[in-house]
């Protein structure tokens, strides 16, 4: 039988300066190959990459978050992942919680998210601004009674994807912006995939941590066009991304 393959993808944009001590942290024994899809910096994101023997691809023009990833996923699918680790080279995320992701998978899961409430104040405690974290919470509860329990953080970066899941959902249809990452959940709720989850820790720094305001709320205001095509979709009105 063939050995399962675990592909870890980094979708970088500006990384540079965060990308060496983010390999250098990273679990490299858990993963068969590495990909960092550099969106088209204006760093030296991409030359640093290939310096640290990353297999490193370069978008020639910027693709946004969601079509940078949907490049990254392809990438990996067609060099042969079974497994895909999705993690951001910038630090947010630290990958301790990719153990327990993969062991995850491996009892039958086809979507594990990352979960940032292990406890409730644990992202304003690891630098989230808190016009944040309270819309957040409210998306997420709304995102409970829809696509069920199975999950608490709908809306963070930390993901592994199988290729059982990204064969059955049609992605290259979703957003190229953050909308991206919640459509996937919601499609792969649609197909009753198997979402689980772990604990993610985190660290926002800076002075961006994450989107912007304005892109914070075009982000929100999406997630409601999402569930809307989403529970039409349940009462048999289908959609591009959720089809019959």
């Amino acid at each position: 039988m063939r050995k399962t393959k675990v592909t870890a993808v980094f979708i970088a944009l500006n990384a540079e300066a965060t990308l060496e001590n983010f390999i250098n942290s990273f679990p490299k024994k858990l993963v068969d190959e590495m990909i960092l899809v550099d969106d088209k910096s204006s760093d030296g994101t991409y030359e640093l990459a290939k310096k640290l023997h990353l297999l490193a691809y370069q978008n020639p023009v910027r693709l946004g978050y969601g079509g940078n990833l949907k490049r990254a996923l392809r990438l990996a699918l067609a060099r042969g992942a079974d497994i895909i680790v999705d993690i951001h080279p910038d630090g947010e995320y630290k990958p301790l919680c990719i153990p327990k992701a993969l062991a995850k998978v491996r009892e039958g899961a086809d979507l594990v998210l990352g979960n940032r409430f292990s406890s409730p104040f644990s992202p304003l405690q690891n630098g989230m601004r808190i016009w944040k974290l309270i819309p957040i919470a409210f998306l997420n509860r709304m995102d409970r009674f829809i696509f069920g329990p199975a999950a608490c953080d709908f809306h963070q970066g930390f993901r592994v994807y199988t290729r059982n899941l990204l064969t059955r959902i049609d992605f290259l249809k979703n957003s190229n912006d953050y909308l991206f990452s919640f459509e996937i959940i919601a499609q792969a709720a649609w197909r009753r995939m198997r979402i689980e989850q772990v604990p993610v820790e985190t660290c926002y720094r800076g002075r961006k941590r994450g989107a912007s305001l304005v892109r914070s709320i075009k982000y929100a205001l999406g997630t409601f066009w999402v569930r809307g095509l989403y529970l039409l979709a349940r009462a048999g009105f289908h959609s591009k991304l959720f089809k019959a």
